[in-house]
């Protein structure tokens, strides 16, 4: 496996970066509490969700935890703020924060896409047809029009929230800090995220910037930022912007074969059906989405943050061949009989082959996305374990099976928005 790190940032401190940016994930599939009042909803879901959420990540951030062993102790000092999103949506957590410390080193933790979560799907991730102004979050209005793609600035505007507990926003956890911090006493603030975090983070980072005066107004914090396999937030003129407010101080990390940070560019996404060529031959599903991808994104010129950036060299990893008695067989049949009523309703002819190689073409997706950072980055293979096994956790804070009513419903959804790719907030 070929390794090529970026060169302004050393290895160890990306995957400090990545392993304090992934913890904040740990709340994705986890269904939002029942309530006896009303059935299927908590009487303050988001509360709970944060709670469970906040145990999770003090277990792996604990002083004897093989993580804590392999990057140093660090401990949560804010959040984390989880947010849900308006009925439908609301089932599942959309977009989630937290801060954690080590000395005068802060790092924000921004978390990706929820799997099960439709409005990280439907809108944070695809809604990229339009494009917002960054004028509203700059401290000078832009000379050229710098703009995000809508689905980005609904996930910065949830991220810039008050917490509904607390009252409190990331900004405000800031102003507070650096109020009580002594004259001359710099601090560190780096944020990070992967996938949607990966696209996020960079955003926040400069949203953070371009008001630096109004919570840091002695100028005592250097803002940072490490991005894992994210998405194009912006067009050509936000990414230049970006470059001169915080490029130096901003490495990008992406995977030659991870399909995401392949989006929203239309000479990257031609490239996504031919990417696991050796393994997957393409087939007109995958075109299908690609074409669709690039419909959505032409003539809106986006480009990555620290785009000149080279990948890390991927290598195709095994697909596991499930035997059919398995609960992975179980959710593949689930997801096979979606595909097939929604394209039966969109009078699309594929056969079970092209719907197979889709599906193997998704985990082969979902590898690259995920756990082959964690080789690319070098993690030790007991440290990997440790972060993604749910057993590591103490019982009564493991995850809960996957629903298999939403996995229907993020398939048919994701379908549906194909044919109709017009949404709403």
């Amino acid at each position: 496996m070929v390794t090529t790190t970026a060169p302004n940032l050393a290895l160890f401190e990306k995957q400090k970066a990545w392993a304090l940016g992934w913890i904040i994930n740990l709340i994705a599939g986890e269904l939002v509490p029942p309530s006896d009042d009303e059935p299927g909803i908590s009487p303050n879901p988001a509360q709970e969700l944060e709670d469970l959420l906040a145990q999770r990540i003090d277990f792996y951030l604990g002083q004897d935890s093989k993580l804590t062993q392999f990057i140093g102790g660090w401990k949560r000092v804010w959040g984390p703020f989880v947010y849900l999103a308006r009925p439908p949506f609301n089932k599942y957590a959309t977009n989630a924060i937290y801060v954690a410390q080590q000395g005068n080193k802060y790092v924000v933790g921004v978390a990706g896409t929820n799997p099960k979560s439709l409005q990280n799907w439907l809108i944070e991730d695809l809604y990229v047809s339009v494009l917002a102004d960054w004028a509203e979050y700059a401290d000078i209005k832009p000379d050229f029009p710098a703009k995000i793609s809508m689905g980005t600035k609904i996930g910065l505007d949830n991220l810039l929230r008050p917490h509904p507990g607390s009252s409190t926003t990331i900004v405000d956890f800031f102003k507070n800090l650096l109020a009580e911090t002594q004259a001359g006493e710099k601090i560190e603030i780096l944020v990070t995220g992967a996938s949607l975090g990966g696209a996020l983070s960079p955003v926040l980072a400069l949203a953070l910037h371009e008001k630096k005066s109004t919570w840091d107004p002695k100028n005592q914090a250097t803002l940072k930022v490490v991005t894992f396999a994210g998405p194009t937030p912006g067009n050509y003129y936000f990414a230049e912007r970006y470059r001169l407010k915080l490029g130096n101080n901003t490495t990008r990390v992406w995977n030659s074969l991870d399909i995401v940070p392949h989006a929203w560019k239309p000479e990257l996404l031609s490239q996504i059906p031919s990417l696991y060529e050796a393994q997957i031959p393409s087939n007109p599903l995958i075109e299908k989405f690609v074409k669709i991808g690039q419909l959505l994104s032409v003539g809106r010129y986006y480009t990555h943050v620290e785009r000149l950036t080279p990948a890390l060299e991927g290598t195709l990893r095994p697909i596991e061949q499930t035997p059919e008695t398995s609960s992975k067989q179980v959710e593949l049949d689930v997801q096979l009989s979606a595909l097939k009523s929604a394209l039966a309703t969109e009078n699309v002819s594929v056969s079970d082959i092209d719907i197979k190689g889709l599906l193997q073409f998704l985990a082969q997706a979902k590898q690259q996305h995920i756990d082959a950072y964690f080789d690319l980055l070098e993690f030790p293979s007991e440290v990997t374990k440790f972060i993604i096994n749910s057993e590591q956790l103490p019982p009564d804070l493991r995850f809960q099976e996957a629903d298999q009513e939403a996995i229907e419903s993020v398939v048919s959804k994701l379908l549906e928005y194909s044919a109709n790719p017009d949404v709403d907030e």
